[in-house]
């Protein structure tokens, strides 16, 4: 009895690219590497419908002739590699020879291509060869992809919304243009023109276009050498953060990759400059003898094995930590201020006749620096109204490097995580006003503007509606900007652009799965922004303040992302400890 069947091509296809092409955005970058191997230096995208309805890539490269153009949608048909030994040292972006017929095995693909001597049209429908003919075209290649899926039910049903898959493909552009600003890229998403750069070769121009000025001011281009390794790039300096990794762009050999490895190498080197829960913006391009890497790890081409991975991670530490330790200085801050208001705020340490401020860092100076705060009316703190139920009683008695609480109680001796204790604080604050508090808004005198969110441009309407519900009200300011123009009264204390950069951040990542998630984010992101930081010096009432404030939380043990407030050293193991 026969069980064990081989496949015909069709199927094997639709197999292989239910790995190479997960979605639209897959089938762009397949297309957009082809074209960089080609030598393009313009490369034109234009999607419709999340690229499900279409998909166009067209390029100025070398193009193929006729023989060429049909044997590239055969399986494991590839210009890149001839012999085995050509694995252990592959120089392109696409090597595999499954991405175009894996795509035309899913999709009704047209291919025209010129190279100079002759122009051809190939045309397949879900795998099927439908022609090959002269056609007249450019020099270069042009791909259209339609239908996407439309055979693969199962495939298709997994796609969420047009906007995310969009979002998702001006992601994985923005990204090929930090890499290669020397190539000119336009995509165009159902008419409108969301990137375009010049190919102008200068990547500060490039991260102006997809961040804005406020962070191109702070950025440092870097390149060093070593005996095995380069890197090349930019970093921003740490007044900037984020609040994930999705701004750590990494690519190996100019090729675009995720390695958590890498990216930690990075961390290394910022863990003096950000707290634990923010991440930098680097874009990092890791050189390197091509037998020293292993791009044949996974179909979709992600991810990479280095043969010399600890002395990679080194070298970048190390050039992370000589860039900062040159180019750090003191982050400027700027006052916020909303308009007079009649409604009352009452703060932790208040001071008479100080009306509540905004305080917006264009970076985190409290990180950077070792200065005490000039008075107490720098932490202006909006109590928890509760009835005093104080967990456990503790007497303040100094600060550990202006991080920590040291507070005695009758079980031992407390440590107090200072921006932790607060968070909790501030959140079950914002919560309760959020839910209950005075909602009547309260216009800014400097307004938050928000710049290079491209994939929160094209879900707009989906996060205006979800920002909403947390009486945030945003607005387009111009073709790649948002604007806050005003905020309820209850936030009057917070950093408010910090704040409204993390909750776009959020938005893209996909962290909000629904209204309450959506609310938890927001107030922990408000929480955060409004409290005690790290390097924040503390007089011993203050710090008696907050031990009485985290007493009154109704959760007064863990902030809101899950860290412990405190920790005991029990009496009795000092006890122990001292032979006593």
């Amino acid at each position: 009895m026969v069980i064990i069947y081989k496949l015909d091509d069709h199927l094997t296809n639709m197999i292989a690219a239910g790995e190479v092409v997960e979605r639209p955005m897959g089938v762009v970058k397949e297309l957009v590497e082809n074209a960089i191997d080609a030598k393009a230096t313009r490369i034109e995208i234009s999607v419709t419908e999340g690229g499900l309805g279409s998909i166009v890539v067209s390029d100025n490269g070398v193009g193929m002739d006729p023989q060429d153009a049909s044997r590239a949608f055969d399986r494991h048909s590839t210009s890149k590699i001839k012999e085995s030994q050509d694995l252990w040292s592959i120089s392109t972006l696409g090597f595999r020879g499954e991405a175009l017929p894996s795509i035309a095995s899913v999709s009704r693909v047209i291919c025209l291509t010129n190279n100079g001597e002759a122009a051809t049209r190939v045309e397949i429908h879900f795998g099927k060869l439908i022609s090959v003919v002269p056609y007249a075209c450019p020099i270069g290649t042009h791909i259209t992809v339609e239908g996407l899926f439309l055979k693969t039910p199962a495939r298709l049903k997994h796609m969420k919304s047009v906007q995310y898959e969009t979002a998702m493909i001006v992601d994985v552009i923005e990204k090929f243009s930090l890499c290669y600003p020397d190539v000119a890229f336009v995509l165009i998403c159902d008419q409108k023109t969301v990137v375009m750069t010049n190919g102008s070769g200068s990547l500060k121009e490039v991260i102006y276009r997809k961040y804005g000025s406020d962070i191109a001011r702070n950025v440092v281009e870097f390149s060093k050498q070593s005996y095995d390794f380069s890197v090349s790039g930019a970093i921003v300096l740490p007044h900037v953060s984020r609040s994930s990794r999705n701004d750590m762009i990494l690519f190996a050999n100019r090729r675009l990759i995720r390695s958590i490895r890498l990216q930690r190498a990075i961390m290394q080197a910022f863990k003096y400059y950000l707290p634990e829960d923010r991440y930098p913006i680097v874009i990092l391009n890791l050189n390197m003898d091509h037998q020293l890497v292993d791009v044949n790890v996974h179909p979709s081409k992600w991810e990479i094995r280095l043969s010399k991975e600890q002395q990679a991670e080194l070298f970048i530490s190390e050039t992370m930590e000589e860039l900062l330790k040159e180019h750090m200085n003191v982050a400027t801050v700027r006052q916020q201020v909303f308009r007079p208001v009649t409604t009352e705020i009452i703060s932790f340490f208040p001071t008479p006749d100080v009306k509540p401020v905004s305080m917006t860092y264009e970076g985190k100076a409290d990180y950077q620096t070792n200065e005490s705060l000039s008075s107490e009316t720098d932490l202006p703190l909006p109590s928890v109204h509760s009835q005093s139920n104080i967990f456990i009683e503790m007497s303040a008695l100094a600060q550990l490097h202006q991080k920590y609480i040291l507070a005695q109680g009758e079980a031992g001796l407390y440590i107090l995580d200072q921006h932790a204790a607060m968070e909790r604080i501030r959140y079950e604050y914002f919560q309760k006003q959020l839910l209950h508090g005075d909602q009547s808004m309260q216009p800014l005198l400097l307004p938050v503007i928000i710049e290079g969110r491209r994939k929160s441009l094209i879900r707009f309407d989906e996060l205006a509606t979800m920002l909403s519900t947390v009486k945030i009200e945003v607005e387009l300011f111009s073709d790649s900007q948002f604007i806050v123009r005003q905020l309820p009264v209850w936030m009057s204390e917070i950093d408010a652009q910090a704040a409204i950069e993390d909750l776009f951040e959020s938005f893209e990542n996909d962290v909000w799965q629904d209204e309450e998630s959506l609310r938890k984010a927001a107030i922990a992101s408000l929480a955060c922004h409004s409290s005690v930081r790290f390097n924040q010096n503390l007089s011993v009432d203050q710090m008696q303040t907050i031990i009485e404030g985290l007493g009154k939380c109704q959760q007064p043990y863990h902030c809101p992302h899950g860290r412990p407030t405190f920790v005991l050293i029990d009496a009795q193991r000092l006890l122990k400890e001292f032979n006593r």
